[in-house]
């Protein structure tokens, strides 16, 4: 069994689109395939996108998906900072 040591802390890549079709900001966790959130404000999908993060690493620690290796030591109360990459 491997042991994985906690992380004191963790930064979490992001990308920002503009969907001008919907008229809405999508932020998107390239580390967690299909983990976005969208909002008609760029502030308001920033907000929300750590919740889903988190929301989606418990579903997957819960029904036994793959976690990607980087997110492996993150528990669910630890903080995490967020950094912008390119698209």
């Amino acid at each position: 069994m491997v042991t994985v040591q906690p992380l004191e802390e963790v930064i979490i890549p992001i990308t920002i689109d503009y969907l001008e079709e919907d008229a809405v900001y999508q932020v998107s966790c390239p580390w967690l395939q299909g983990c976005h959130a969208w909002s008609e404000t760029l502030d308001e999908a920033m907000r929300a996108i750590p919740g889903n993060i988190r929301a989606m690493l418990d579903a997957r620690r819960a029904n036994g998906s793959p976690i990607p290796p980087q997110l492996l030591a993150l528990k669910s109360e630890q903080h995490f900072r967020l950094r912008v990459t390119p698209a």
